[in-house]
């Protein structure tokens, strides 16, 4: 258990931090991945909505 300890401190040491431009690279990354997701999923909602509503009009006559 002791050497688990010692290397878990030992690979802790070795993680560096991020520089300001790869911070900023991630986020713009992350932020246009979540507007093109959205913009994805509206579209597949208004496609399954409007494929609902025809068949729901086609049923009730």
């Amino acid at each position: 258990m002791l050497d688990f300890f010692y290397d878990s401190l030992e690979t802790l040491k070795q993680v560096k931090k991020p520089t300001i431009k790869e911070v900023i690279n991630l986020t713009i990354a992350i932020v246009v991945i979540v507007i093109v997701a959205s913009i994805f999923f509206l579209a597949v909602d208004g496609a399954f909505m409007n494929l609902y509503t025809m068949f729901y009009d086609l049923m009730s006559q």
